[in-house]
C-alpha cells in the first residue's frame, strides 16, 4: 500500500472510531420520556425565549425602516432596508467619542475590581478568622442594596473628593458596587482549590505574598477571566452612574450618549434604534464569544472536589 493510500485510510479509520464513540455515549444517556411535566417545562422555556428575543428582533428590523414608516406602523416589517440609518447614527452622534470614554471606564473598573476581588476571595478562604463570617454577611447585604438608594450620599462624596464630572468619579462607585458579587465569585473558586498546594508552597519557604502571586493567581486565571467578562458587560451597559456624575458632553459614556438621539419634539426612532444596536454590539460579542467561560466560572464553586 502506498503512502498516499495509507494517508487516506488512517483519517477515515479515525473518523469511524470517533463516530462509534459518540454513538456509544448517546446510547449510555438516559432516555427521557415526554411526560406532562417535561412538556410544560419546554412550553414555558419556549415562551420565555420568545419574550426575551422579540424585543431584540423588533429593534433589529425596525432600525431598517424610515421614520415615516415607523410612525405609520410600529410592528410592520420594513418595505425596504434603510442602511442609511446606521450611517446617520455614526455621522450625527459622537459614538466614537462616547465609545472611547466607555472603554476607558470599563477597562479601569474591571482591572481594579478583578485585582481586589482576587485578593479578597483568596483571603476569605485561607485566612478564616472569627470576624470573616460577619464580613461575608455585610457583602451579601451590600449586594441587596440598590444603587438608587445611595445616589444622594454618593454624589455628595464624589463632589467632596473633587471628582464630579470626571471619569474617575464614575470608576470609583462602579468598582465599589461591583466588588461584592466579584468577591463571591472568586471566593467560590478558591474554595475548590486544595489547601495542600498552599501548604506545600509554605513548606518550600515561600512567603504569603509569593504563595498568592506565584501559586494561586496562575491557578485562578480562569475565574479572574470570568469575573472580568461579567464586569465588562455590567460596566459597558451602565447608565445610572454616568447620568448622575457626568455633565460635560465630551465625557459621556456610550449608554448616556444615546440620549443625544432623542429630540425635545421629534425623534428619529429608526436612527435611535440603530445607535442602540451599535452600542450594544460590543458587550453582545464579548458575551457570545466567552459565554462558556462565564458560565463555567460562575459554577466553579458550586461543587467541591
Amino acid at each position: 500500500m502506498s503512502q498516499a493510500t495509507m494517508a487516506v485510510v488512517v483519517p477515515d479509520e479515525r473518523r469511524h472510531t470517533r463516530r462509534q464513540e459518540r454513538r456509544r455515549e448517546r446510547e449510555r444517556l438516559p432516555r427521557t420520556r415526554l411526560g406532562w411535566g417535561t412538556v410544560t417545562v419546554l412550553v414555558l422555556l419556549g415562551v420565555h425565549l420568545l419574550v426575551v428575543l422579540f424585543p431584540f428582533v423588533w429593534m433589529l428590523y425596525s432600525s431598517f425602516k424610515s421614520n415615516q414608516e415607523f410612525q405609520g406602523s410600529v410592528w410592520s416589517l420594513p418595505s425596504a432596508l434603510q442602511w442609511d440609518n446606521y450611517a446617520t447614527a455614526l455621522a450625527d452622534g459622537s459614538l466614537a467619542l462616547y465609545a472611547g470614554n466607555s472603554l476607558l471606564v470599563t477597562l479601569a473598573s474591571v482591572l481594579v475590581t478583578v485585582a481586589i476581588a482576587t485578593a479578597a476571595g483568596y483571603a476569605f478562604v485561607v485566612y478564616r478568622t472569627r470576624w470573616m463570617p460577619a464580613v461575608e454577611l455585610i457583602m451579601l447585604v451590600a449586594m441587596a442594596i440598590p444603587a438608587y438608594i445611595a445616589l444622594v450620599p454618593l454624589v455628595a462624596i464624589i463632589r467632596e473628593l473633587g471628582m464630579l464630572d470626571t471619569l474617575p468619579g464614575v470608576i470609583l462607585p462602579t468598582v465599589a458596587f461591583n466588588l461584592p458579587i466579584s468577591v463571591l465569585i472568586m471566593r467560590g473558586f478558591f474554595a475548590t482549590v486544595p489547601r495542600d498546594l498552599i501548604e506545600a508552597a509554605r513548606i518550600d519557604g515561600a512567603s504569603e505574598l509569593t504563595v498568592f502571586a506565584r501559586v494561586m493567581v496562575p491557578i485562578a486565571k480562569p475565574a479572574m477571566f470570568t469575573t472580568g467578562i461579567v464586569n465588562v458587560i455590567w460596566v459597558w451597559n451602565d447608565f445610572l452612574f454616568p447620568l448622575v456624575i457626568l455633565n460635560s458632553p465630551e465625557r459621556k459614556t456610550l449608554p448616556l450618549g444615546l440620549t443625544d438621539f432623542v429630540g425635545e419634539r421629534t425623534t428619529n426612532y429608526p436612527v435611535l434604534l440603530a445607535a442602540i444596536l451599535l452600542a450594544a454590539l460590543g458587550s453582545f460579542l464579548v458575551y457570545l464569544v466567552f459565554q462558556r467561560h462565564v458560565i463555567g466560572g460562575l459554577t466553579s464553586g458550586a461543587l467541591k472536589q
